[in-house]
């Protein structure tokens, strides 16, 4: 072996554990990536789940039919979808207002019922803080869907920078080419290789977002914004059915 020939098998070595190194420590530093965000969704999920069993307890107190499915809708809800999660142990309790009327209680039922929803919604989209079940001196941070949406997003970012730029068919064809010796061998016999099935097979998934696993309760408007439009709504429910809407109130005590 000629000292050019030894130069040139080491660099073709050096290339290739340099190139086989970035492809490697990528794809491992987004599978970490994926596996964190599976623990981030799981947390969010959990308070989904609470936020979701408030929700339906708002939705009850309007009655649950079509006008209140009109009004949720309105705030940027989706009832049906939101129908499909599982239910939860958890059971929400309302706030009982005084007023001289039953209509009135109820009124003032459904907007504390409102605020207090919304409130537990702005924590569930933006995170909040609680006290550490390890040191009850430190504050922990809950997660929330914002985050979870946001850290979606940069992951399937890099998703498709990794599935573009470190395609696995690439590596191999850069890795033939230090060696004209089996390029000309595989021309000879008509190799092509099955590189579109080796980059579908190791290419990675984008993240559904739209789907995400988890509740999509947005925060909806502050109650001053649509106190006139839920005092009404809750005016005709009450005058269309007082019965119903008693014992609504009356389930959530």
């Amino acid at each position: 072996m000629t000292v050019g020939t030894e130069y040139a098998d080491d660099l073709k070595h050096e290339l290739m554990t340099e190139m086989a190194d970035n492809f490697f420590s990528r794809r491992r530093r987004l599978d970490e990536r994926l596996e964190a965000y599976a623990g981030l969704r799981e947390k969010v999920e959990r308070q989904g789940r609470l936020a979701l069993a408030r929700w339906r307890a708002f939705r009850e107190l309007l009655l649950g039919g079509a006008e209140a499915d009109r009004f949720l809708a309105r705030l940027g809800f989706d009832p049906a979808s939101l129908a499909a999660f599982p239910t939860t142990a958890f059971q929400p309790r309302h706030r009982r207002p005084l007023a001289l009327t039953a209509a009135g209680r109820y009124r003032k039922a459904v907007a504390a019922a409102y605020e207090t929803l919304r409130q537990e919604l702005e924590n569930y989209n933006e995170g909040t803080f609680v006290p550490d079940p390890r040191d009850p001196r430190r504050m922990a941070r809950v997660p929330g869907f914002d985050h979870l949406r946001e850290t979606g997003r940069e992951l399937n970012d890099e998703i498709a920078a990794v599935n573009s730029c470190q395609c696995p068919s690439d590596m191999l064809q850069f890795a033939k080419s230090l060696d004209p010796v089996r390029q000309q061998q595989e021309r000879a016999c008509g190799g092509i290789g099955d590189a579109c099935r080796l980059d579908e097979a190791l290419a990675y998934h984008p993240l559904d977002l739209d789907h995400p696993g988890v509740p999509v309760l947005p925060t909806p408007p502050p109650l001053d914004t649509i106190e006139d439009e839920l005092e009404g709504l809750a005016d005709r429910l009450y005058a269309a059915d007082p019965a119903r809407a008693k014992a609504a109130l009356a389930a959530g005590k």
